[in-house]
């Protein structure tokens, strides 16, 4: 049975996921409560513990999925297939 394609991400599951990239150690537990359990259902995220400084926290960290789905939503916006040169 063939699966659904995943519709892309939008609007605060969206900001939450690039977030969620740019913390490759970890991003706070607490960073947007509303999106991140859509996210996780998605198999975009996963929570995880985080090593700190003498403590163990949990943390959301991206999936290969979560990535993967970024680069696809980036390569379909207009004019990012090409680099802009200066002439």
């Amino acid at each position: 049975m063939p699966s659904e394609p995943i519709a892309p991400v939008r609007g605060r599951q969206l900001a939450a996921l690039r977030a969620c990239l740019l913390y490759p150690q970890g991003m706070r537990h607490e960073a947007y409560p509303s999106a991140m359990p859509t996210l996780r259902r998605l198999g975009f995220v996963i929570s995880r513990p985080a090593l700190g400084p003498g403590r163990k926290i949990s943390a959301w960290f991206i999936t290969h999925a979560g990535r993967e789905h970024l680069a696809q939503i980036d390569a379909n916006k207009p004019g990012s297939s090409t680099a802009h040169r200066r002439v």
